[in-house]
């Protein structure tokens, strides 16, 4: 049970935040801009012209106030995502994975896999590649029906990113998918009736017949011989390698593993889109790979008082009722109650999935330690493009990047026409900001270099310090760091929270010494997207069990991090806007934080800006509607619109039946698409509005005639409500247990 106490500080977050979410809309509302007019309103008062084909001319207005969604006067260019598959610039061939066998016009088999049998990777890595068995029961690489297929190409007008870069990253920019191809292997089209243009229909698949966990099992088994399966050290303990003694290890040694974790909860609705993006997901990072990932889904059971960790056939009971039966075998099932009895230093009413959504994962790695890196995946979340290249691409973009000037390239979003070349240009900007010289000329760099803990906080053993030659990021010529696994990724830059308008920048405990005005050193992320490695996991274990030491979900990993000295890395994936931003515009105020009182290097504003964190964050609720009109946010409409298109819908006259049959099928390039919620296809969404219609008719019917109706008991029960009703079965069970236990 929640102490009253720790209940109504529950309550105070959750009416904060929703207050904070009402002063924002009052204030759209105020400046007429509501809901989809966001997007769709082309009458817009403007209090300048802004000519975003002389980008230099931008500047911000005398008037500037931060709240003001100035994004609304720039001009949109929808016509830009106007993107068919007829309408393509082909054959551009700049991407490897394309398999270029097909005429203008077709789309060819994607395979972003490495050549597991080039005398290369066998040089890096130990062991046989073995192709796993996919859902049709052959290999995957003997089946063309699990195969994913791409267009090589892209839609000449179509616009670049306004944050981040795809190139940047490494990832396919020429390649463009269409719903058919990208995820017929998993359901899309499954019931057409007539022929796909340009695609082949796999043949029918029972689904409830696929089993992902034991396929995934049997993978790895296949595979036993590339990967080390034991468990992986705590920090600290006898084994535990350090950085350094990692890099050190011989050719060829064992390829890492990664768990992917889904994230739902009993009663959570999985769409048929939802289902299909498990499938790939697992198909594509698990199976394809060999092993190299492993999927799980991980549900929580809100309802304490069902005894799923003491009766097992309670357990399965709400597994089978909660999860679709494809996934059952990959399903670990968690409840609060058991943070009480594992973390019993952190305060009880932090203790719950919005303010401690880690505490699942830190319990997680501890069951399944046989794992280097673990994946918190959000089910809101679409990626366009194919699931390995995504993770393949990050990953080795983070093993290329130097610690110098890492958590300050972090704090800040990449911008291209304003920062040039991110290993270059843009590393020489940020550094430029935080060097100063005394009277007799030496230069000081103010960056973080190694751990960065709180006053009073001792190092630990195992904390990453610099090299010893190298004592100061002076000395150091972008090396330390290079070749390094990333102990964390994100996806939205790593903010200080300290003097922006975040929402639970104060949600920390038990910190030691005198941490006024601003508190312990720490960074926060939007979006929980994040990659984790098992030894950031175990040390934020260690914090939570042995200090209580504890912050809210978007900033304890990047934190413990920081504090520890170890790789964290924001990953600059491309973000589209439907807005012709300036450059100027997007760089004033995506980074227009004053970091000044926190890092003291500097005091004037800078050119480039200083962050995204400070007074006038965009991570701050009332300014959030900056990424309303992105691809990449909790609180975008620009996602889903994209997205159902894709899926066949129109959308604002672009999309669907009649304009894919001027333009084809609507296609994008490869995008990691934020938040994208209860999203169906159009045949299904159409067939379920119409089933519903005409119950509702022959109620009315019934009704009209006098006739009443009772519900049939062999109807089919939701998930949510037999869920409830095992919860109270249950706790009728345990009252009955205990009161007998007291007549004893």
């Amino acid at each position: 049970m929640i102490p009253a106490r720790a209940s109504l500080r529950r309550k105070l977050y959750i009416i904060l935040g929703v207050a904070s979410f009402v002063t924002f809309v009052l204030y759209l509302r105020a400046h007429s801009v509501q809901g989809d007019s966001l997007l769709d309103n082309d009458s817009r008062k403007t209090t300048r012209p802004v000519n975003v084909l002389d980008e230099d001319e931008w500047e911000a207005p005398d008037d500037w106030d931060p709240i003001r969604p100035v994004w609304t006067e720039f001009d949109r260019h929808e016509e830009q995502y106007e993107s068919g598959t007829k309408n393509l610039t082909e054959n551009l061939k700049t991407s490897k994975h394309i398999a270029h066998e097909h005429g203008k016009g077709r789309a060819e088999k994607y395979n972003p896999y490495p050549d597991y049998e080039s005398q290369e990777y066998k040089s890096r890595y130990a062991g046989n590649f073995v192709s796993c068995i996919g859902p049709r029961g052959v290999p995957l690489n003997q089946s063309d029906e699990d195969a994913i297929y791409a267009y090589d190409g892209r839609y000449k007008d179509f616009p670049s990113a306004s944050l981040g870069s795809g190139r940047g990253l490494g990832f396919d920019e020429d390649v463009c998918f269409e719903r058919y191809g990208r995820f017929g292997a998993y359901g899309v089209g499954a019931d057409a009736k007539q022929k796909i243009d340009g695609w082949i229909q796999p043949e029918p698949l029972n689904w409830d017949e696929v089993d992902w966990g034991t396929l995934q099992r049997r993978c790895v088994q296949d595979n036993a011989n590339r990967f080390d399966l034991k468990p992986r050290p705590m920090p600290g303990d006898e084994g535990y390698l350090n950085t350094r003694q990692k890099m050190e290890l011989p050719l060829p040694h064992k390829k890492e593993r990664s768990a992917v974790l889904f994230r739902t909860y009993h009663g959570f609705q999985y769409t048929t889109d939802a289902i299909r993006t498990m499938r790939s997901i697992i198909s594509e990072l698990s199976l394809g790979s060999g092993g190299e990932f492993e999927a799980f889904l991980l549900v929580q059971v809100k309802d304490t008082r069902i005894p799923i960790f003491d009766d097992p056939s309670v357990y399965q009971q709400v597994l089978e009722l909660s999860v679709p039966r494809e996934f059952w075998n990959m399903t670990v099932l968690w409840n609060e109650a058991l943070w009480g009895q594992l973390y019993p230093k952190i305060p009880p009413d932090i203790r719950w999935v919005h303010l401690s959504q880690w505490l699942p994962i830190q319990w997680f790695a501890s069951v399944y330690p046989n794992f280097d890196h673990y994946w918190n995946w959000e089910m809101d979340i679409r990626y366009t493009g194919h699931h390995y290249h995504l993770i393949d691409k990050v990953d080795e973009w983070g093993k290329k990047q130097p610690r110098k000037g890492m958590w300050e390239r972090n704090e800040r979003f990449y911008i291209p026409r304003v920062h040039g070349e991110f290993d270059s240009n843009y590393r020489d900007i940020v550094q430029s900001i935080y060097q100063t010289k005394n009277a007799k000329g030496d230069t000081k760099d103010e960056t973080i270099w190694g751990p960065f803990p709180p006053p009073g906080q001792p190092l630990a053993d195992y904390d990453e310090t610099p090299p010893a030659e190298r004592p100061t990021p002076i000395q150091d010529n972008y090396e330390w760091g290079v070749g390094e696994d990333t102990d964390m990724f994100t996806f939205l830059p790593m903010f200080n929270p300290d003097t922006t308008h975040y929402v639970n920048k104060h949600v920390y405990f038990n910190y030691p010494g005198d941490l006024k005005p601003y508190g312990p050193p720490r960074r926060g992320t939007i979006i929980t997207l994040y990659r984790m490695s098992h030894r950031l996991i175990s040390t934020m274990h260690l914090e939570n069990v042995e200090t209580g030491r504890h912050m809210g979900s978007e900033m304890w990993p990047q934190s413990v991090a920081l504090h520890h000295g170890f790789k964290a890395l924001y990953a600059p994936h491309p973000i589209y806007m439907d807005r012709k931003w300036p450059a100027q515009a997007l760089d004033f105020i995506f980074n227009n934080g004053d970091q000044a009182e926190v890092i003291n290097a500097f005091k004037d504003m800078s050119t480039l800006g200083e962050g995204s964190g400070g007074w006038e964050s965009v991570f701050g609720l009332d300014r959030e509607h900056n990424f309303i009109a992105s691809t990449w946010y909790y609180r975008t409409m620009f996602s889903s619109r994209l997205y159902k298109r894709f899926l066949g819908w129109n959308v604002s006259s672009i999309g669907g039946p009649t304009w894919e049959k001027t333009h084809g099928r609507y296609c994008l390039p490869a995008l990691l698409l934020h938040q994208v919620k209860d999203m169906e296809d159009p045949e299904v969404q159409e067939a379920a509005e119409a089933k519903s219609k005409a119950e509702a008719e022959q109620k009315k019917k019934e009704a009209d005639a006098g006739v009443v109706t009772t519900s049939s008991a062999s109807e089919e029960k939701s998930p949510d409500k037999a869920a409830e009703e095992v919860a109270e079965k249950a706790a009728d069970t345990a009252a009955k247990q205990a009161a007998s236990g007291d007549e004893e």
